[in-house]
């Protein structure tokens, strides 16, 4: 992965604001969400739970030319290959500190052993803390913008040796004009962000005074996309996307969701598209829809609307906030769990990769104890040499100790070798 090189701090022209008036005005008529989260509560098969007592801690930082705060758990990597990166973006109206403290992080971030930076738009934002993803013309070197400010965050916190952040694991998300902004970044370094996730965002290439209404098509939205790209664009072999939302949102059209989704899917390649339930996904409030996109390999692009829930970050849990609803999904939780569980760039083998000096003339042979058969990813799960995520159809498989991707659903019939006690790899046959 290439990242540009290190820019030191710019002091950044003024922006005309008065296409933001429209936005701000349309924003503010939405009322912030500010609900608390109860005891443990059981509704069919999801149990929602307070957060718990976070182990690592949030501290405050200069990076990117931003003042950021950055959360830095105590456990481990969930991966061997290092910590992942998780940018999160606020919206309009709304602030760093807000997500820091109602956005539902730290209970997530020490599952996995994952850095979060919150950064705050820089200057104040374009209008009230608005992030700079209009029109297009965006660039990864442009002062003018903001693009090259989270460009920058990403160098200097991989450039943080203490961190031990893996550059194949660099996730960003963001509400409404952090939404659009992360579609950008998306779009136009999407060797940087192997994911992005937008909540509410509007589609590249509108304008703040579009919010209310899809102004764009898909063919409109993909060639601007694929422009911000350039020579970045073989990252789009490797990303995927999320996209989550309210079903009741009048700031953002809700159009703009279902249209973001269908953007990425289609850059990526992703044209099988099925349906998945909330029922099993972690938050207080799962009801609504999910759509998935896979392309031959897996996932790619996942779609959650979630009824009764207006313009918020769907925090799911936590004390919530200011634009941050605890009545919802708990998209913190399944985001990360998402780009975890689909990231194609990462390490996922402990074990080196290169081949031995001399490798054996005679052909392998099982060990004896150790299992070698083909079975359906449900059976292979149940003898304890599978995992999965999710629920059907949108649960992919991973083999136990490699992690190779097994497809998804129960009823895939996939073939696993244990190479060492509890370590089984995919293969074609035994």
């Amino acid at each position: 992965m290439t990242h540009p090189s290190p820019r030191p701090p710019r002091r950044r022209p003024r922006r005309r604001t008065y296409a933001w008036v429209v936005a701000v005005a349309l924003a503010l008529t939405a009322p912030a969400v500010v609900a608390v989260a109860g005891p443990a509560t059981t509704t069919g098969t999801t149990v929602t739970r307070p957060d718990a007592v976070a182990a690592g801690s949030w501290s405050s930082r200069t990076a990117g030319g931003m003042t950021t705060q950055l959360y830095v758990p105590t456990s481990s990597p969930a991966l061997a290959a290092g910590r992942a990166l998780m940018i999160n973006l606020h919206g309009c109206v709304q602030t760093a500190g807000a997500l820091r403290t109602g956005g539902n992080w730290a209970t997530t971030a020490d599952e996995h052993g994952m850095v979060v930076a919150v950064p705050a738009a820089p200057n104040g934002g374009v209008l009230l803390g608005c992030w700079d993803y209009y029109d297009t013309s965006h660039s990864r070197s442009n002062p003018a913008r903001h693009d090259d400010n989270l460009l920058q965050l990403v160098d200097d916190l991989l450039g943080d040796s203490a961190l031990g952040i893996d550059p194949n694991q660099v996730y960003l998300t963001g509400l409404s004009s952090g939404g659009g902004e992360a579609m950008v970044m998306g779009c136009l370094a999407p060797d940087v962000f192997a994911g992005i996730g937008i909540n509410a965002g509007p589609t590249v290439g509108t304008t703040s005074g579009q919010i209310g209404y899809v102004a764009t098509t898909q063919t409109q939205a993909t060639t601007t996309c694929r422009n911000f790209a350039s020579t970045g664009s073989p990252g789009f072999a490797t990303q995927v996307t999320s996209v989550v939302h309210g079903s009741s949102d009048t700031t953002v059209a809700t159009g703009y969701n279902t249209l973001n989704a269908q953007v990425m899917a289609g850059i990526y390649g992703a044209s099988t598209q099925s349906s998945f339930s909330l029922a099993g996904l972690p938050g207080s409030n799962t009801a609504g829809s999910g759509t998935l996109w896979s392309d031959a390999a897996g996932p790619r692009v996942s779609l959650i609307t979630n009824s009764n829930v207006g313009h918020a970050w769907p925090a799911g849990g936590g004390p919530g906030g200011s634009y941050i609803t605890t009545s919802s999904v708990n998209y913190p939780a399944y985001v990360t769990d998402f780009f975890f569980d689909t990231n194609r760039r990462v390490d996922r083998s402990a074990e080196p990769t290169d081949p031995p000096t001399d490798p054996p003339t005679d052909p392998p042979t099982d060990p004896p104890g150790l299992f070698c058969g083909a079975a359906s990813n449900a059976q292979h799960q149940a003898a304890g040499r599978a995992t999965s995520y999710g629920i059907n159809p949108y649960n992919p498989f991973y083999a136990v100790g490699s992690l190779d991707y097994l497809g998804q659903g129960n009823a895939t019939v996939t073939t696993l070798r244990e190479t060492s006690e509890g370590v089984f790899d995919l293969v074609t046959s035994c």
